[in-house]
Protein backbone atom coordinates (compact mmCIF):
# COMPACT_ATOMS: atom_id res chain seq x y z
CA UNK A 1 0.00 0.00 0.00
CA UNK A 2 1.06 3.12 -1.06
CA UNK A 3 1.85 5.48 2.14
CA UNK A 4 3.14 8.23 1.18
CA UNK A 5 0.28 9.95 1.80
CA UNK A 6 1.61 10.45 5.27
CA UNK A 7 3.57 13.55 3.65
CA UNK A 8 0.42 15.75 3.98
CA UNK A 9 -0.26 14.64 7.89
CA UNK A 10 1.20 16.21 11.22
CA UNK A 11 2.10 12.95 12.38
CA UNK A 12 3.90 14.64 15.39
CA UNK A 13 0.49 15.67 16.53
CA UNK A 14 -0.98 11.76 16.47
CA UNK A 15 -2.18 10.23 18.12
CA UNK A 16 -5.15 12.59 17.44
CA UNK A 17 -8.27 13.33 20.06
CA UNK A 18 -10.97 11.42 18.55
CA UNK A 19 -12.86 8.67 19.84
CA UNK A 20 -12.21 5.01 19.18
CA UNK A 21 -14.21 3.96 15.83
CA UNK A 22 -15.34 7.51 15.08
CA UNK A 23 -15.51 8.22 11.37
CA UNK A 24 -13.90 11.46 10.84
CA UNK A 25 -10.05 9.79 10.95
CA UNK A 26 -11.62 7.86 7.82
CA UNK A 27 -12.48 11.79 6.03
CA UNK A 28 -9.18 13.08 6.83
CA UNK A 29 -6.99 9.81 6.22
CA UNK A 30 -8.36 9.51 2.33
CA UNK A 31 -8.87 13.13 1.38
CA UNK A 32 -5.26 13.08 2.35
CA UNK A 33 -4.75 10.21 -0.26
CA UNK A 34 -6.92 11.61 -3.04
CA UNK A 35 -5.03 14.94 -2.51
CA UNK A 36 -1.11 12.88 -2.82
CA UNK A 37 -2.80 11.38 -6.01
CA UNK A 38 -3.14 15.21 -7.80
CA UNK A 39 -0.23 16.00 -6.68
CA UNK A 40 -1.88 18.73 -4.09
CA UNK A 41 1.05 19.55 -1.45
CA UNK A 42 1.51 22.58 0.81
CA UNK A 43 2.66 24.64 -1.59
CA UNK A 44 -0.34 24.53 -3.65
CA UNK A 45 -3.44 23.53 -0.98
CA UNK A 46 -4.95 25.64 2.06
CA UNK A 47 -7.31 23.66 4.06
CA UNK A 48 -9.76 25.17 5.68
CA UNK A 49 -11.92 23.95 8.99
CA UNK A 50 -14.74 25.47 11.31
CA UNK A 51 -15.51 24.39 15.01
CA UNK A 52 -16.44 20.88 16.22
CA UNK A 53 -15.01 17.72 16.35
CA UNK A 54 -14.65 17.74 12.54
CA UNK A 55 -12.80 21.23 12.48
CA UNK A 56 -9.85 19.79 14.28
CA UNK A 57 -9.03 18.19 10.64
CA UNK A 58 -7.30 20.91 9.22
CA UNK A 59 -5.01 21.11 12.42
CA UNK A 60 -3.67 17.54 11.27
CA UNK A 61 -2.87 18.45 8.03
CA UNK A 62 0.50 19.48 6.90
CA UNK A 63 -0.79 22.09 4.81
CA UNK A 64 -1.38 25.82 5.29
CA UNK A 65 -4.41 26.03 7.29
CA UNK A 66 -7.31 28.15 8.95
CA UNK A 67 -9.45 27.03 11.83
CA UNK A 68 -12.21 29.18 11.91
CA UNK A 69 -14.80 30.68 14.32
CA UNK A 70 -18.18 28.37 13.95
CA UNK A 71 -20.08 28.77 11.03
CA UNK A 72 -17.32 30.77 8.93
CA UNK A 73 -15.08 28.41 6.64
CA UNK A 74 -16.57 28.92 3.51
CA UNK A 75 -16.41 32.64 3.89
CA UNK A 76 -12.61 32.35 5.05
CA UNK A 77 -12.22 29.55 1.91
CA UNK A 78 -14.15 32.07 -0.37
CA UNK A 79 -11.67 34.77 0.35
CA UNK A 80 -8.65 32.74 0.52
CA UNK A 81 -9.78 31.46 -3.26
CA UNK A 82 -10.25 35.03 -4.49
CA UNK A 83 -7.22 36.48 -3.48
CA UNK A 84 -5.25 33.87 -4.58
CA UNK A 85 -6.89 31.73 -7.22
CA UNK A 86 -3.38 29.28 -8.10
CA UNK A 87 -4.06 27.89 -4.76
CA UNK A 88 -6.39 24.98 -4.16
CA UNK A 89 -9.02 25.28 -1.58
CA UNK A 90 -10.48 22.25 0.98
CA UNK A 91 -13.31 23.16 3.84
CA UNK A 92 -13.17 20.17 6.24
CA UNK A 93 -15.69 20.93 8.68
CA UNK A 94 -19.49 18.92 10.19
CA UNK A 95 -22.67 19.12 9.64
CA UNK A 96 -22.97 21.26 12.55
CA UNK A 97 -21.15 23.73 11.56
CA UNK A 98 -21.74 24.11 8.02
CA UNK A 99 -25.28 23.51 8.56
CA UNK A 100 -26.60 25.43 11.54
CA UNK A 101 -24.93 28.25 12.23
CA UNK A 102 -23.05 28.35 8.93
CA UNK A 103 -26.02 27.96 7.31
CA UNK A 104 -26.24 31.03 5.67
CA UNK A 105 -22.75 31.03 4.11
CA UNK A 106 -23.52 27.64 2.29
CA UNK A 107 -26.52 28.72 0.97
CA UNK A 108 -24.88 32.17 -0.69
CA UNK A 109 -21.46 30.59 -1.06
CA UNK A 110 -22.76 27.58 -3.52
CA UNK A 111 -24.58 30.28 -5.56
CA UNK A 112 -21.65 32.24 -5.95
CA UNK A 113 -19.83 28.90 -7.03
CA UNK A 114 -16.22 29.53 -6.30
CA UNK A 115 -13.83 26.78 -7.13
CA UNK A 116 -13.36 25.36 -3.56
CA UNK A 117 -14.45 21.77 -2.33
CA UNK A 118 -16.01 21.55 1.18
CA UNK A 119 -15.95 17.86 2.53
CA UNK A 120 -18.73 17.55 5.63
CA UNK A 121 -18.28 14.78 8.01
CA UNK A 122 -22.09 14.43 8.71
CA UNK A 123 -22.88 12.46 11.97
CA UNK A 124 -26.21 13.45 12.25
CA UNK A 125 -25.53 15.17 15.95
CA UNK A 126 -23.47 17.66 17.96
CA UNK A 127 -20.66 15.53 19.25
CA UNK A 128 -18.05 17.65 20.77
CA UNK A 129 -20.21 19.56 23.07
CA UNK A 130 -22.31 16.31 24.27
CA UNK A 131 -24.63 14.78 22.04
CA UNK A 132 -27.29 17.40 21.24
CA UNK A 133 -29.77 17.30 18.44
CA UNK A 134 -28.30 19.02 15.33
CA UNK A 135 -29.69 20.33 11.96
CA UNK A 136 -29.45 17.19 10.32
CA UNK A 137 -30.51 14.70 12.96
CA UNK A 138 -33.35 12.26 12.12
CA UNK A 139 -36.46 13.04 13.14
CA UNK A 140 -37.32 11.12 16.06
CA UNK A 141 -33.62 10.58 17.53
CA UNK A 142 -33.23 10.25 20.89
CA UNK A 143 -30.42 13.09 22.04
CA UNK A 144 -29.32 14.89 24.79
CA UNK A 145 -31.38 17.59 23.82
CA UNK A 146 -34.34 15.99 22.47
CA UNK A 147 -35.01 12.73 25.00
CA UNK A 148 -38.44 12.13 23.53
CA UNK A 149 -37.31 12.28 20.34
CA UNK A 150 -36.21 15.28 17.76
CA UNK A 151 -39.39 16.66 16.95
CA UNK A 152 -38.25 18.46 13.93
CA UNK A 153 -37.35 17.39 10.46
CA UNK A 154 -33.94 17.81 9.15
CA UNK A 155 -32.16 19.95 7.61
CA UNK A 156 -32.11 17.74 3.87
CA UNK A 157 -28.30 19.17 2.71
CA UNK A 158 -28.88 17.39 -1.07
CA UNK A 159 -32.05 19.56 -1.77
CA UNK A 160 -30.51 22.59 -0.85
CA UNK A 161 -27.63 22.32 -2.68
CA UNK A 162 -28.85 20.89 -5.92
CA UNK A 163 -31.71 23.41 -6.83
CA UNK A 164 -30.30 26.04 -8.66
CA UNK A 165 -27.18 25.47 -11.11
CA UNK A 166 -24.47 24.81 -11.20
CA UNK A 167 -23.41 22.59 -8.61
CA UNK A 168 -22.01 19.37 -7.91
CA UNK A 169 -22.86 17.54 -4.52
CA UNK A 170 -22.26 13.72 -3.51
CA UNK A 171 -23.54 11.67 -0.67
CA UNK A 172 -21.68 8.90 0.55
CA UNK A 173 -20.43 6.91 3.71
CA UNK A 174 -17.61 6.05 5.71
CA UNK A 175 -18.12 2.38 5.42
CA UNK A 176 -19.01 2.15 1.46
CA UNK A 177 -15.19 2.59 0.58
CA UNK A 178 -14.37 2.72 -2.79
CA UNK A 179 -17.95 4.72 -3.56
CA UNK A 180 -16.18 7.55 -0.96
CA UNK A 181 -12.77 7.49 -2.52
CA UNK A 182 -14.48 8.23 -5.97
CA UNK A 183 -16.74 10.91 -4.66
CA UNK A 184 -13.72 12.97 -2.92
CA UNK A 185 -11.72 12.51 -5.87
CA UNK A 186 -14.44 13.76 -8.05
CA UNK A 187 -15.41 16.59 -6.35
CA UNK A 188 -12.17 17.66 -6.09
CA UNK A 189 -11.98 17.49 -9.81
CA UNK A 190 -14.64 19.26 -10.37
CA UNK A 191 -14.19 22.83 -11.57
CA UNK A 192 -16.55 25.16 -8.96
CA UNK A 193 -18.52 24.78 -5.75
CA UNK A 194 -18.45 20.85 -5.25
CA UNK A 195 -19.78 19.58 -2.00
CA UNK A 196 -19.18 16.06 -0.52
CA UNK A 197 -22.00 14.85 2.36
CA UNK A 198 -20.10 12.26 4.15
CA UNK A 199 -22.51 10.23 6.50
CA UNK A 200 -20.33 8.93 9.15
CA UNK A 201 -20.35 7.66 12.73
CA UNK A 202 -20.50 9.26 16.05
CA UNK A 203 -20.42 6.02 18.54
CA UNK A 204 -20.27 7.44 21.40
CA UNK A 205 -22.60 10.89 21.93
CA UNK A 206 -25.26 9.27 19.24
CA UNK A 207 -24.44 5.66 18.27
CA UNK A 208 -24.71 4.17 22.17
CA UNK A 209 -27.75 6.23 22.24
CA UNK A 210 -29.10 4.79 19.39
CA UNK A 211 -28.47 0.99 20.68
CA UNK A 212 -25.23 0.27 18.86
CA UNK A 213 -22.64 -1.55 21.08
CA UNK A 214 -20.07 -0.81 18.52
CA UNK A 215 -18.68 1.86 15.47
CA UNK A 216 -19.06 -1.82 13.11
CA UNK A 217 -22.71 -1.93 13.77
CA UNK A 218 -23.31 1.53 13.04
CA UNK A 219 -21.09 0.86 9.46
CA UNK A 220 -23.81 -2.16 8.67
CA UNK A 221 -26.63 0.42 9.63
CA UNK A 222 -25.48 2.99 7.03
CA UNK A 223 -25.63 -0.22 4.73
CA UNK A 224 -29.45 -1.11 5.96
CA UNK A 225 -30.03 2.43 4.77
CA UNK A 226 -28.41 3.50 2.10
CA UNK A 227 -27.98 1.95 -1.30
CA UNK A 228 -25.65 2.93 -3.99
CA UNK A 229 -26.71 4.59 -7.29
CA UNK A 230 -24.71 4.21 -10.68
CA UNK A 231 -23.79 7.55 -12.91
CA UNK A 232 -24.52 11.09 -13.19
CA UNK A 233 -27.86 12.14 -11.65
CA UNK A 234 -29.81 15.86 -11.28
CA UNK A 235 -30.89 14.75 -7.86
CA UNK A 236 -30.44 12.08 -4.94
CA UNK A 237 -33.21 10.43 -3.36
CA UNK A 238 -33.20 10.16 0.55
CA UNK A 239 -31.94 7.06 0.44
CA UNK A 240 -29.39 6.95 -2.42
CA UNK A 241 -25.80 7.27 -2.34
CA UNK A 242 -24.03 9.12 -5.58
CA UNK A 243 -22.99 12.05 -7.63
CA UNK A 244 -25.33 14.88 -8.33
CA UNK A 245 -24.41 17.52 -10.46
CA UNK A 246 -25.34 19.87 -13.50
CA UNK A 247 -23.70 22.89 -15.43
CA UNK A 248 -24.99 26.12 -16.15
CA UNK A 249 -28.13 26.99 -17.06
CA UNK A 250 -28.45 29.18 -20.39
CA UNK A 251 -30.43 32.21 -19.49
CA UNK A 252 -32.88 32.96 -22.39
CA UNK A 253 -32.39 35.85 -24.19
CA UNK A 254 -35.12 38.01 -24.16
CA UNK A 255 -37.13 38.16 -27.19
CA UNK A 256 -37.37 41.21 -30.02
CA UNK A 257 -40.49 42.92 -29.78
CA UNK A 258 -41.56 42.87 -33.27
CA UNK A 259 -44.60 45.96 -33.99
CA UNK A 260 -47.85 44.71 -35.34
CA UNK A 261 -48.18 46.41 -38.58
CA UNK A 262 -51.72 47.69 -38.73
CA UNK A 263 -53.35 46.51 -41.89
CA UNK A 264 -55.40 49.73 -42.56
CA UNK A 265 -52.80 52.19 -44.40
CA UNK A 266 -51.79 54.74 -42.38
CA UNK A 267 -52.68 57.70 -45.33
CA UNK A 268 -56.51 56.40 -44.81
CA UNK A 269 -56.79 56.82 -40.92
CA UNK A 270 -58.96 58.81 -38.92
CA UNK A 271 -56.88 62.18 -37.68
CA UNK A 272 -56.71 63.32 -34.39
CA UNK A 273 -55.84 66.27 -32.50
CA UNK A 274 -54.64 65.93 -28.94
CA UNK A 275 -57.83 68.16 -27.95
CA UNK A 276 -59.95 65.76 -29.85
CA UNK A 277 -58.31 62.73 -28.24
CA UNK A 278 -59.02 63.90 -25.03
CA UNK A 279 -63.03 63.74 -25.66
CA UNK A 280 -62.83 59.36 -26.25
CA UNK A 281 -62.48 58.76 -21.99
CA UNK A 282 -65.16 56.47 -22.02
CA UNK A 283 -67.99 58.89 -20.33
CA UNK A 284 -71.40 58.76 -21.65
CA UNK A 285 -70.92 55.73 -23.76
CA UNK A 286 -67.85 57.00 -25.92
CA UNK A 287 -65.14 54.80 -26.55
CA UNK A 288 -61.90 54.82 -24.61
CA UNK A 289 -58.85 55.72 -27.38
CA UNK A 290 -54.88 56.31 -26.07
CA UNK A 291 -52.45 57.41 -28.57
CA UNK A 292 -49.03 55.88 -29.05
CA UNK A 293 -46.02 56.79 -31.46
CA UNK A 294 -48.09 59.32 -33.51
CA UNK A 295 -51.41 56.37 -33.95
CA UNK A 296 -54.94 55.92 -32.03
CA UNK A 297 -56.14 53.07 -30.57
CA UNK A 298 -59.30 51.93 -29.18
CA UNK A 299 -58.62 50.11 -25.78
CA UNK A 300 -62.54 49.65 -24.80
CA UNK A 301 -62.19 46.23 -25.20
CA UNK A 302 -59.03 46.20 -22.05
CA UNK A 303 -60.37 44.12 -19.31
CA UNK A 304 -58.79 47.37 -17.32
CA UNK A 305 -61.85 49.47 -18.15
CA UNK A 306 -64.38 46.76 -17.30
CA UNK A 307 -66.40 45.95 -14.00
CA UNK A 308 -66.56 48.35 -10.78
CA UNK A 309 -62.86 48.97 -10.56
CA UNK A 310 -62.40 51.02 -14.06
CA UNK A 311 -59.27 52.66 -14.38
CA UNK A 312 -59.90 55.01 -17.27
CA UNK A 313 -59.39 57.98 -15.51
CA UNK A 314 -55.32 57.42 -15.50
CA UNK A 315 -54.88 57.23 -19.47
CA UNK A 316 -58.08 57.64 -21.19
CA UNK A 317 -58.35 60.41 -24.06
CA UNK A 318 -53.99 60.93 -23.61
CA UNK A 319 -51.08 60.57 -25.59
CA UNK A 320 -49.32 57.47 -23.82
CA UNK A 321 -45.89 57.40 -26.01
CA UNK A 322 -43.56 58.25 -23.19
CA UNK A 323 -45.31 56.46 -20.20
CA UNK A 324 -45.39 53.00 -22.18
CA UNK A 325 -41.54 53.29 -23.16
CA UNK A 326 -40.49 53.29 -19.39
CA UNK A 327 -43.52 51.23 -18.30
CA UNK A 328 -42.71 46.97 -17.62
CA UNK A 329 -45.20 45.86 -19.97
CA UNK A 330 -44.62 47.74 -22.96
CA UNK A 331 -45.69 48.40 -26.25
CA UNK A 332 -47.25 44.56 -26.65
CA UNK A 333 -49.98 45.66 -24.57
CA UNK A 334 -51.24 48.37 -26.96
CA UNK A 335 -50.96 45.97 -30.48
CA UNK A 336 -53.64 43.88 -29.51
CA UNK A 337 -56.08 46.60 -29.79
CA UNK A 338 -57.93 48.01 -32.70
CA UNK A 339 -56.12 51.07 -34.65
CA UNK A 340 -58.12 53.99 -35.14
CA UNK A 341 -56.67 56.78 -36.02
CA UNK A 342 -53.70 59.05 -35.84
CA UNK A 343 -52.47 62.02 -34.22
CA UNK A 344 -51.80 65.35 -36.72
CA UNK A 345 -50.15 68.25 -35.72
Amino acid sequence: MDRSYKELLKLRRFPHTWCPGCGIGAVLKNVAMAIKELDWNYKNTVAVSGIGCSGRMSGYMNLDAVHTPHGRPLTAAETIKTVRPDLNVIVLSGDGDLGSIGGNHLLHTSRRNPNITVFCNDNEIYGLTGGQAGPTTPKGTKTLTSPRGEPYSPLRLGRILTQQPPYFYARTSVYHLNHFKTCIREALLWKGFSFVDIISDCIELNGRRLGFKTAYQMFKWFDQRFHIVEGERDHLQEDELGIAKALVEEVPKPAEKIEVKPEIPIESLKPFTLEELQQFDGSGGKPIYIAYKGKVYDLSGSLLFQGEKKMRCHIAGKDLTKDIDIAPHGEDLVFKFPLVGKIEG
